[in-house]
């Protein structure tokens, strides 16, 4: 069938220390965004589908080594989604907050501690920018999940955002 949409499905976290924010650089051998920054994270195992802080905090331990118990507030903040030719996908990020800034070395990229006033002064994909500039120019003292579903307006990204609440 021509018309088949496959569904990929990643979570990942930005976890604060100190007034700094923790980021992965991506490995120049990675596939998919290659040299590019991002929040710890990655694709979840079909046992995740349905638990995305599951899949974040096994990425978090896979690439940082820091463990459960040394992560505190972590709350779903943004869902992004995009499509991308025949896949759509759908992102959960967490931010949270964590006490340790020793880290591990891992093949996915390199990790670096980066302070607020810095972090749009990345280069990230396209969609997780706008997330960034939406997350430090939106200010929410109610830490409300956000969507940001993907599109296109006069040729460029355009994101849409709306908080997620119950109707009921």
């Amino acid at each position: 069938m021509d018309d088949t949409i496959i569904l990929q499905n990643g979570s990942g976290a930005f976890l604060k220390n100190n007034g700094c924010y923790l980021l992965m650089k991506r490995s120049s051998k990675r596939e998919i965004a290659p040299n590019v920054w991002s929040c710890i994270g990655g694709h979840m195992e079909t046992y995740e589908l349905n638990d995305p802080i599951k899949t974040c905090l096994r990425e978090i331990k896979e690439e940082t080594g820091i463990t459960e118990d040394h992560i505190f507030n972590l709350k779903l903040r943004y869902v992004i989604i995009r499509r991308y030719k025949e896949t759509i996908r759908q992102n959960y990020i967490y931010f949270g907050e964590t006490d340790k800034k020793e880290s591990v070395d891992t093949e996915e990229g390199t990790l670096h501690w980066i302070s607020e006033k810095d972090l749009l002064n990345r280069e990230y994909t396209k969609t997780y920018m706008e997330m960034m500039k939406h997350y430090i120019d939106t200010p929410d003292p109610e830490e409300r999940i956000i969507v940001g579903i993907s599109g296109k307006g006069n040729n460029k990204l355009r994101m849409s955002w709306t908080i997620l609440e119950d109707f009921e």
